[in-house]
C-alpha cells in the first residue's frame, strides 16, 4: 500500500485553522523590501510567571511536565509545580541572590530543571541553562569556564553526580552548588530537597505580580559555531511575545495547549521556547528521553507509540529516522498518524523528498495529509518570527507573523535577512560592542542569512532559505558559490541517499562534496551505492552546468558528525566550517581523487 500513493497532493488535508495574517510589502528605491504581517499583534500577557501562577490556581491538577519512569510516566501537575517553584524562589530570596548574578543549570531536560527555570524567573534572577555537552563531553571545560565568566552565577544547579566534576571545576568561590546527589560533591553542596522544603505560594505570588517583564529573565547561549558562545538576553516579554505572535498566526495548528512530546534541549532556543509556549497556553509536555541517533531513537519510538500527538517537531535527521521506522512498523504508523495534524521543521533543513515521503506515509495510513509547516528564527529572535501560516507543499521559511517584519536587502543574487519583532532580544549580556554591531541603522537585527521568494511574482507563496552568509565562498578563479543553496539542490536531486552533505571548494578549482550516507539507502543498494551516487551526480550536473553549481566528486565520511567537536549544534544542524576544519584530511583526499572518491 505504501508504494501506491503516487500523488499525495490529491488527498484531503486534516483540517487546520490558521490565523488571518496577510502580507504587506514596502518597496524601497535601493531594492530593499520590508515584509510585515497585515494583521497587528493582538494584546497579550507579557508576564509569563503571572500566567503560570494562574494555571496553578485554575487547573492545578493538570499535568505540566511528565518524564519517563520505567514503564510509565512520572507527572508534575501545575499545582505541584507552582508550590515547588515558589520554594525555589523563596530560597533564592532568602540567600539574597541578586539580579546582577545568575543561576547556572547543568542538567538535561527534567522536571527539576524546569522548577529552577521558573523559580529563578519568579525571584527575578536570570537563569542560564547550559548544553550537557559542555559538561559531559568536554575534557577541559574551556567553553563552560567562558560561560561562567560571562554570566557570573551565584548558584549552580548540578542535578546529578554526572555533573559533579564539571561543577566543581568551574564554580566561582562564592557560588553555591545545589544537587539531588550531594555525596558526589567533595567540597559540599546543598540538597535540592532542602531548597524545596519551604514553599511560599502566596508570598511569591505577590512578587510575581510585581515582576518587570522587560528585565532579563534568562541568558540563552548561542551555539558558538563561529567562536565562543554569546549570552543572548531573553525577557519574559520576549518569550510571551513569541508565543502570542506564533499562536495568533498558526491558530490551532500547533496545539501548544494540548499534549506534546519533545526531546529538544532547554539549553537551546527550540526546546526552551516550546516549554514557554506550552506553559503560556497551559499544555502538557512529555519529555522524550530519546534522541535522533542510532542508539537513542528506539526510546523516541517507544514514546511515540504511547503518546499520540497532534503536533510534532524534530530536526531533519530525526525525520529521516522516523520515516524509516514508519515504513517498517504498521502499529507505529497507526498510532503516530492517529491524531497528527502538523509537523514542524526549521525552514533551512528539510529536503523536499523527505517531506514528500512522510506525506505519502500519512496518506497511505489514514487517507489524509497532515500539514507540514516551517518556521524561521534564531536564539536572538526568541524562536520563529515567520511561519508558513497557510497550506503549502513547498519547503520554505514562510512569512512574518503578526508584530514581526523582515527587511530583505538585495545581496548575492538573493536577499540578506534582517528582522524586527516583539520577541527580538535587546542584546548580548556583557557584550555591548556586539550588540551595537548586530542592529542596523533602522533597528533591524542582522540574521546573517540569505532568503529568496519561491516566486517573485507571487510573494504570498513565501520565502525559502538560501543559505548562511558565512557559508558563501569563492572558487580559485573568483566564482562565487552559494553553498547553502547547493546543499538543498543536491539533497533534492538525490533523494534518500544522504543524511547530510557539506559543499567544499573554497580556493579550489571545482566543487566537491563530503557526505554522510543514509543507512536505509546503504541497506537497499549495498555494493551498488557508489554507482548510484555517480549516476545521480551525472544527472545533477546536466541541469547544474555552471562552475558555481557543477559537482566534480563526492566522498562518504566514515564517522558521524562529532558533537564534542562542535560539528553539530544542539538542534542537530551541521556546522560546515567546523566540519571542514576538523576533516581537512578528508578534504585533501577528496581533491586528490584518492580511494573512495566517487566521480560523476
Amino acid at each position: 500500500m505504501l508504494d501506491t500513493v503516487e500523488d499525495f497532493h490529491q488527498a484531503p488535508c486534516r483540517p487546520i485553522r490558521f490565523g488571518d495574517v496577510g502580507l504587506e510589502i514596502e518597496r524601497r528605491g535601493d531594492g530593499t523590501l520590508i515584509l510585515s504581517a497585515k494583521a497587528p499583534l493582538e494584546p497579550y500577557e507579557q508576564n509569563l510567571m503571572r500566567r503560570f501562577w494562574a494555571w496553578g490556581e485554575t487547573q492545578g491538577d493538570k499535568t505540566w511536565i511528565a518524564e519517563r519512569d520505567g514503564e510509565g510516566w512520572r507527572r508534575l501537575s501545575y499545582g505541584e509545580a507552582r508550590r515547588d517553584v515558589s520554594a525555589v524562589a523563596s530560597w533564592l530570596k532568602a540567600r539574597g541572590v541578586l539580579a546582577s548574578r545568575s543561576i547556572l543549570v547543568l542538567s538535561g531536560n527534567t522536571p527539576t530543571h524546569a522548577l529552577w527555570m521558573f523559580g529563578a524567573m519568579a525571584a527575578g534572577v536570570p537563569i542560564c541553562s547550559v548544553s550537557v555537552n559542555y559538561s559531559l563531553l568536554s575534557t577541559d571545560f574551556e567553553r563552560l569556564r567562558h560561560v561562567v565568566d560571562l554570566v557570573k552565577p551565584a548558584v549552580i544547579f548540578a542535578e546529578t553526580a554526572d555533573f559533579a566534576r564539571a561543577a566543581e571545576a568551574i564554580a566561582p568561590a562564592d557560588a553555591v552548588i545545589v544537587s539531588a546527589e550531594v555525596d558526589a560533591f567533595p567540597t559540599g553542596a546543598v540538597a535540592i530537597s532542602e531548597v524545596l522544603s519551604r514553599p511560599d505560594v502566596e508570598g511569591i505570588g505577590r512578587a510575581v505580580e510585581a515582576l518587570d517583564p522587560t528585565a532579563p529573565a534568562r541568558y540563552l547561549l548561542t551555539s558558538g559555531s563561529t567562536g565562543r558562545p554569546k549570552a543572548v538576553i531573553h525577557t519574559q516579554a520576549m518569550m510571551t511575545g513569541n508565543t502570542a505572535s506564533g499562536s495568533q498566526a498558526m491558530g490551532d495548528a500547533f496545539d501548544w495547549g494540548g499534549t506534546m512530546l519533545d526531546w529538544l534541549p532547554w539549553s537551546h532556543i527550540a526546546g526552551s521556547s516550546l516549554l514557554t509556549n506550552i506553559t503560556w497556553l497551559g499544555g502538557t509536555l512529555h519529555i522524550d528521553d530519546g534522541r535522533p541517533t542510532a542508539t537513542g531513537f528506539a526510546a523516541t519510538l517507544r514514546n511515540l507509540k504511547e503518546v499520540p500527538v497532534r503536533f510534532y517537531g524534530t530536526m531533519p535527521s530525526g525525520y529521516a529516522m522516523l520515516a524509516d521506522a514508519l515504513e517498517a512498523d504498521e502499529d507505529l504508523r497507526r498510532t503516530f498518524f492517529s491524531e497528527l495534524r502538523v509537523m514542524l521543521f526549521g525552514g533551512a533543513g528539510l529536503p523536499q523528498p523527505l517531506h514528500d515521503r512522510l506525506q505519502r506515509l500519512a496518506v497511505a495510513t489514514t487517507g489524509q495529509r497532515f500539514m507540514f509547516v516551517s518556521g524561521y528564527g534564531s536564539t536572538e529572535t526568541g524562536s520563529a518570527i515567520s511561519y508558513t501560516w497557510w497550506e503549502s507543499t513547498r519547503v520554505g521559511i514562510g512569512l512574518p507573523v503578526p508584530g514581526a517584519a523582515l527587511k530583505l536587502v538585495p545581496a548575492d543574487g538573493a536577499y540578506e535577512v534582517r528582522v524586527k519583532a516583539a520577541s527580538v532580544t535587546p542584546g548580548y549580556h556583557g557584550d555591548d560592542a556586539r550588540t551595537r554591531e548586530v542592529f542596523d541603522e533602522d533597528g533591524f537585527l542582522r540574521m546573517d542569512d540569505l532568503a529568496d521568494f519561491h516566486d517573485p511574482d507571487e510573494p504570498l507563496l513565501g520565502l525559502f532559505f538560501a543559505g548562511r552568509r558565512v557559508e558563501q565562498f569563492k572558487l580559485a578563479n573568483g566564482t562565487f558559490v552559494a553553498a547553502g543553496r547547493l546543499r538543498t539542490d543536491l539533497l533534492e536531486a538525490l533523494p534518500g541517499m544522504f543524511r547530510d552533505v557539506v559543499i567544499c571548494g573554497e580556493g579550489q578549482a571545482d566543487l566537491r562534496v563530503l557526505a554522510w550516507a543514509d543507512p536505509e539507502a546503504e541497506r537497499r543498494l549495498g555494493g551498488t551505492m557508489g554507482e548510484a551516487v555517480a549516476e545521480g551526480l551525472r544527472r545533477y550536473n546536466t541541469t547544474h552546468t555552471g562552475q558555481s553549481e557543477r559537482l566534480a566528486g563526492l566522498l562518504f565520511l566514515d564517522t558521524p558528525p562529532d558533537v564534542e567537536g562542535h560539528e553539530v549544534s544542539d538542534k542537530g544542524s551541521i556546522n560546515r566550517a567546523m566540519v571542514l576544519r576538523r576533516r581537512a584530511g578528508d578534504v585533501a583526499r577528496l581533491y586528490a581523487g584518492g580511494e573512495g572518491v566517487i566521480l560523476p
